[in-house]
């Protein structure tokens, strides 16, 4: 088959002929643009992929081989009465590709990286292909046996149009509806830059929490987290909160969060200007990198093993909710697994949101968690 006579459906993404009348996947009748050889849906009013008008453009419902493609002579001689010359049938566009092989080997790669999951617009870009490449690709590994279909999900986007607001594909530059321009937003993963000044701030946050231990001021968090152990558990300190069921773990996950949220006083200092002590923080309160080094240190003392410093460095994000550039100064949070049995759960605690509760963080740094940075601490 002549990869320059194929397309693809815009309905469900099926591979076509050129001249092919109706798509094989989903029965849709299909449509040429005039301008562009674009394939169309019949009932579509505008060109999805340049824009111009299909009302003169749709086909009938003739065998493939019967449609006349129509040329520049032809639509001129409408205005005499001499008949329409015949025009030699439009070719797609080709594009220039690289070596099956190599193709191959990288999409293979990259599905292998994705777990099987992929979005052709997403991938090809990616990949640095056309999205007809990575299809034509996808069809010769699945024909070679090296990747199984019922192994490979690909998903095919939608999305709204910007002017009329009905559901096109995403990979559409025009609306197939109103003909509007569509303003595409790439999707890039969070590229938050763990710079030197911030890469110090996470060091001395490390340290302030593991080398707590070895100082005498220390007793001061020992003597604290050890009535907090007692009015959660009627008892003694956890050797190993791990140990412990789930429900004593949160109801003492929960003491001492609330403790560094309520008791210890917040300073809006810049961030990382200094990273106290936990014992420090006790007295003259701190900001949120201060706040996480005293709750490690205290859950610490509680024998929580599994904890993560959560690292936001200073800088400017895109919410990807509303698309809108926010300028931030800089954030950390304390991530903490419990144990359900074989399961671990893991929750984030943001001491520094006064009205937050556990595993909630304030809505300002709720649409930028997965720009955090997590740094493992090893008590």
């Amino acid at each position: 088959m002549d990869q320059q006579d194929l397309q693809k459906c815009p309905q469900c993404g099926t591979r076509i002929r050129q001249k092919q009348a109706f798509c094989g996947g989903c029965g849709q009748r299909l449509n040429l643009c005039l301008s562009c050889s674009a394939t169309n849906l019949a009932w579509s009013d505008y060109c999805h992929n340049c824009g111009k008008s299909l009302k003169q453009t749709e086909l009938t419902q003739r065998a493939p081989s019967d449609i006349p493609q129509p040329s520049i002579e032809g639509i001129q001689s409408k205005q005499t009465t001499q008949p329409a010359k015949p025009a030699p049938a439009i070719n797609v566009r080709v594009l220039e590709t690289m070596k099956s092989s190599d193709t191959d080997s990288r999409v293979l790669e990259y599905l292998e990286s994705h777990h099987g999951g992929i979005s052709i617009r997403r991938s090809s870009l990616d990949l640095g292909i056309t999205a007809d490449q990575l299809i034509e690709s996808l069809t010769r590994l699945q024909k070679d046996g090296l990747i199984q279909k019922e192994e490979t999900t690909i998903v095919e986007r939608m999305r709204n149009c910007h002017n009329c607001q009905k559901t096109i594909g995403a990979d559409e530059t025009y609306c197939r509806y109103c003909g509007a321009k569509q303003i595409f937003i790439e999707e890039k993963e969070p590229q938050a830059i763990l710079d030197p000044r911030t890469m110090k701030v996470a060091l001395m946050m490390l340290s302030r929490v593991v080398e707590a231990k070895d100082h005498p001021e220390y007793s001061s968090i020992d003597e604290l987290t050890t009535t907090i152990g007692a009015v959660a558990l009627g008892g003694e300190k956890p050797q190993d909160a791990q140990e412990l069921s789930f429900q004593d773990q949160l109801r003492l996950l929960t003491l001492v969060f609330e403790y560094t949220r309520d008791k210890v006083i917040y300073k809006g200092e810049t961030f990382g200007e200094y990273v106290r002590w936990p014992w420090e923080t006790m007295k003259t309160g701190g900001d949120c990198d201060c706040k996480v080094v005293l709750l490690a240190s205290m859950l610490a003392s509680l024998a929580f093993r599994r904890m993560h410093i959560l690292i936001l460095p200073p800088g400017t994000y895109v919410d990807p909710n509303t698309h809108d550039k926010r300028k931030l100064p800089g954030h950390a949070l304390l991530e903490v697994e419990l144990a359900d049995g074989k399961k671990t759960i893991p929750l984030i605690l943001d001491s520094s949101c006064i009205d937050c509760d556990v595993d909630e963080v304030s809505q300002s740094i709720k649409p930028f968690l997965a720009s955090f940075y997590r740094i493992p601490i090893v008590p």
